[in-house]
C-alpha cells in the first residue's frame, strides 16, 4: 500500500512539473514530429536537408520572437507576413539599385519595421482599436506598398556581402547562428528584466497592472515595435536565402508565425508562454512543412494541414486551461 502511494505521488508530481513547464510540452511534440519523419520520410535526416531546414526555420523563428511578445501582451499581429515581404523588397532595392551596404540596408528595413509596429501599437494602445482589426488593415496596406515600390517585379541581388550570410559555418547556415544568439540574448532579457515581467503581466491582467502604475500603453507599443523589427529582420533573412526581393514573399507567413507561437504553448489571450517554447514551435511548423514537401504533398494540401495544426493546438490549450482567461 505504501509503495502504491509513493508511486501515485511520484506520478502526480511528474504530471504537475510537466504541465508547468511550457518547453517540455512543445519539446514532446517536436520529438513526435522527428519520429514521424523517420517513419514517413527518412531523407529528412540527410545532412543537406537538415542544413536547408535550419535556413528555413530562421525566417519563421525570427518573426515568431516578435509575435510572441505581442501575443504575450494580450494582442495579436497579423501584419508580420506583409512586413516580411516589404522588408525583402526594400532591402533588395537599396542594395541592388542604390548601392547600400548590407548593414545599412538591414538598419533601414529594421527602422521601417519599427515604424510600422509603432503605428500598430498607437492604434491599439492609444486609440483602443482591436489589434486584429488594426493589423489586418496594416497587412493589406503594407503588402500594397511592397507591390507599388517594386512594380510587381522581382529584384535580383548580386552583392557578395549580402549573400554571404547564407553560407554554412560548421554545417549550420550563418543566419541560423545569428538567430540562435538573438534567441539566447532575448530569452535572458525576457526572463530577467522588468519589461519581460510587464509584458506577461499586461497579457494576464491589464487592469491590475495599470492600477500598479505600469504604463500598459507603452508596454504594448514596445511589443508591436519589437514585432515589426523582428519581421523586418526576417524579411531581410528571407532575401538572403532567395538572393532577391520578391513582392509576394511572406504571403501567408502570418499563419505560420502565429501557429509557431501557439504550438509553442503561448496562450492567445496572453500572459503565458516562453521564447524557448516559441522557438521549438517554429521548428515544429517548419519540420512539418518540410516533411510534407519530401512526402510529395502538394501546396494546397499544405494549407489544410497547417490550419488543422493551429486548430488542434488551440484545442489543446483550451483543455489545458490556458486558452481562455
Amino acid at each position: 500500500m505504501a509503495r502504491d502511494t509513493f508511486y501515485s505521488r511520484l506520478l502526480t508530481t511528474i504530471k504537475e512539473k510537466y504541465a508547468s513547464i511550457d518547453e517540455l510540452k512543445s519539446l514532446t511534440g517536436f520529438i513526435g514530429i522527428l519520429i514521424l519523419a523517420a517513419v514517413v520520410t527518412p531523407q529528412f535526416y540527410l545532412p543537406q536537408n537538415i542544413t536547408m531546414l535550419l535556413g528555413q526555420v530562421s525566417v519563421i523563428a525570427i518573426a515568431a520572437l516578435g509575435e510572441a511578445f505581442v501575443i504575450l501582451s494580450g494582442s495579436i499581429d497579423l501584419s508580420v507576413g506583409s512586413i516580411i515581404g516589404l522588408a525583402n523588397v526594400v532591402a533588395a532595392i537599396l542594395i541592388a539599385q542604390y548601392n547600400y551596404s548590407p548593414y545599412m540596408a538591414l538598419f533601414s528595413v529594421m527602422t521601417i519595421g519599427g515604424i510600422i509596429g509603432l503605428t500598430n501599437g498607437i492604434f491599439v494602445a492609444k486609440l483602443r482599436i482591436p489589434s486584429f482589426v488594426v493589423t489586418l488593415g496594416t497587412l493589406t496596406v503594407v503588402r500594397g506598398i511592397a507591390y507599388i515600390i517594386s512594380g510587381g517585379l522581382n529584384i535580383p541581388v548580386y552583392n557578395e556581402g549580402f549573400l554571404r550570410l547564407n553560407e554554412v559555418l560548421y554545417g549550420v547556415p550563418i543566419i541560423f547562428w545569428i538567430y540562435l544568439i538573438a534567441l539566447i540574448i532575448l530569452t535572458l532579457f525576457f526572463e530577467k528584466t522588468r519589461l519581460g515581467l510587464y509584458v506577461r503581466a499586461t497579457g494576464s491582467n491589464e487592469l491590475a497592472v495599470r492600477n500598479l502604475g505600469v504604463d500598459n500603453s507603452g508596454v504594448k507599443n514596445l511589443a508591436f515595435v519589437f514585432s515589426g523589427v523582428c519581421s523586418a529582420i526576417a524579411g531581410y533573412v528571407l532575401g538572403v536565402r532567395l538572393g532577391a526581393g520578391y513582392p509576394h514573399s511572406g504571403l501567408g507567413y502570418e499563419l505560420d508565425v502565429i501557429a509557431a507561437v501557439v504550438v509553442g504553448g503561448v496562450a492567445l489571450t496572453g500572459g503565458t508562454g516562453s521564447l524557448i517554447a516559441t522557438a521549438i514551435g517554429a521548428f515544429i511548423m517548419t519540420s512539418i512543412l518540410n516533411i510534407m514537401v519530401l512526402a510529395g504533398i502538394g501546396g494546397f494540401m499544405q494549407y489544410v494541414v497547417r490550419g488543422i495544426i493551429l486548430l488542434v493546438a488551440a484545442l489543446a490549450m483550451r483543455r489545458a486551461g490556458v486558452f481562455v482567461k
